[in-house]
């Protein structure tokens, strides 16, 4: 009776390979040499994971490659290549089967399998630009334009030769437009790689054109901490990289912001601060001061929309309790990073030095103070956001008095009196006074009980901390 054993094993055996095999030979191809399922439209399934022979629910269905090693995929109906209409910021491409890029001329081609027909398989070509601005013209005017096309017989049989096979997704993005901006640099790039690229744990390629090694450089930790692999410049690559999946232009939702109904595993703007301090090495998770007093970070901008008493606004957040550190921060984010994680909040004039709000720990505070001329509607690139990362969020709107345009128009100016005039004239006519010409002199006395209700929070949490 000991073959029993033997005879059951192996009758499991083959009752789980026919299984597989019916779902497989009807859905995918297996690449015996990869361990994947290759589903038709090239979305694929590692083996191993779920049962081993599951329908990836990322399929786009388009037609798989060469990659299937010769075995026939079903037949479905062909989807357009590039999405150009459903978001508001960005055109983007999802391409799955035997992808070629190609950095030397631009293009990221989709080839035909051979035998393909109309109703599986299009010729299709899209000129997209991968970055998350277009409906701003001057944000995109040097942002490298990309030529997404698939290619039919005969097209498909001078399709340039693989140089580079890739097992992994590609991802195309430009690091160009405003990411000179510390606020763009993180709502047109790093954000939205986090979204696109988080889920595939470092197994990811980033291609990117318009490549800006000084910028790449001042994010590199980022970069390293969502690929295991090098990036690409796809200006000056003659190679031809070729992907069983490749994204052209990243994922993204509103400014500075997380839909987590929309994305992948559920992602919100707290995982987001989560990673940031991940990828910077930060300590603090949460803002529970210990026996020390609660620590306020004073952003002291060094040029337009200044704080002019900083001085007296230290001596002031001193007297409700705060130990308070002045910084602007300069090129390199981390020294600054481990800086603003050290406090519990941060205070600074409407600017992209509030996004560094990024690495306070959660349950921390962030006032914003919003400079004169009906700017609220600015405000709320971080009023929203500062609530999503589980921050505590207070707005201070200037006095007239509180600014230094009082010393430079007028009183019965349109700038004070009529702001919504000045507005309609264009953005120039706005950013003008309202941003760069204006500087704020907080009245403590006013600004006072932000304070207080800041440090109130503060003390809360370390109540609540002490409780449980």
């Amino acid at each position: 009776m000991h073959f029993l054993p033997h005879l059951l094993l192996g009758w499991l055996t083959l009752v789980t390979l026919y299984a597989c095999s019916k779902l497989l030979f009807q859905e995918c191809s297996w690449d015996w040499v990869t361990g994947e399922c290759l589903w038709y439209g090239g979305a694929r399934q590692r083996r191993g994971q779920d049962s081993g022979c599951s329908r990836d629910q990322g399929s786009s269905g388009r037609t798989d490659s060469g990659y299937s090693r010769g075995q026939a995929a079903p037949r479905r109906e062909w989807k357009p290549l590039c999405d150009v209409t459903s978001n508001r910021r960005i055109d983007w491409c999802e391409l799955d089967g035997d992808v070629r890029v190609l950095g030397a001329n631009g293009t990221v081609s989709l080839v035909a399998p051979p035998g393909a027909d109309e109703r599986a398989f299009r010729a299709e070509s899209w000129r997209i630009k991968p970055y998350p601005r277009k409906p701003d013209s001057n944000a995109m005017r040097n942002v490298r334009e990309l030529t997404v096309q698939s290619l039919t017989s005969p097209a498909a049989s001078a399709a340039p030769a693989c140089t580079d096979w890739h097992d992994v997704p590609g991802l195309v993005f430009s690091d160009r437009g405003y990411t000179g901006n510390y606020f763009h640099a993180y709502t047109d790039v790093i954000l939205p790689l986090f979204l696109t690229a988080k889920q595939y744990s470092g197994e990811v390629l980033f291609l990117v054109s318009d490549f800006q090694m000084w910028w790449l450089g001042k994010f590199l930790p980022v970069f390293k901490n969502l690929s295991n692999y090098d990036m690409i410049d796809l200006g000056s690559d003659p190679r031809v990289h070729c992907f069983r999946h490749v994204q052209v232009g990243l994922s993204c939702h509103s400014d500075f912001s997380i839909e987590p109904w929309r994305a992948p595993n559920g992602y919100s703007m707290v995982d987001f601060t989560r990673f940031m301090r991940g990828t910077y090495g930060l300590p603090r998770a949460a803002a529970v001061p210990a026996a020390r007093r609660p620590r306020l970070l004073v952003i002291a901008r060094a040029h337009t929309r200044r704080f002019v008493n900083t001085e007296e606004i230290v001596r002031g957040a001193e007297r409700v309790g705060f130990e308070v550190v002045v910084s602007e921060g300069g090129h390199e984010v981390a020294p600054f990073a481990e800086l603003a994680n050290t406090c519990d909040a941060m205070v600074g004039v409407h600017g992209a030095g509030l996004t560094n709000m990024v690495f306070l720990p959660t349950g921390g505070v962030v006032i914003q103070v919003v400079p004169l001329g009906g700017l609220e509607f600015v405000a709320g690139y971080f009023r929203g956001p500062s609530k999503d990362m589980g921050l505590r969020y207070l707005e201070y709107r200037i006095s007239p008095e509180e600014s230094t345009l009082i010393d430079q128009y007028p009183r019965d100016h349109p700038v004070f009196t009529n702001p919504d005039a000045v507005k309609s004239q264009g953005w120039n006519s706005l950013k003008e006074p309202y941003l760069d010409k204006q500087d704020v002199r907080l009245d403590m006395k006013r600004f006072r009980p932000v304070l207080k209700k800041a440090i109130a929070h503060l003390r809360q949490n370390k109540n609540k901390n002490n409780n449980n």
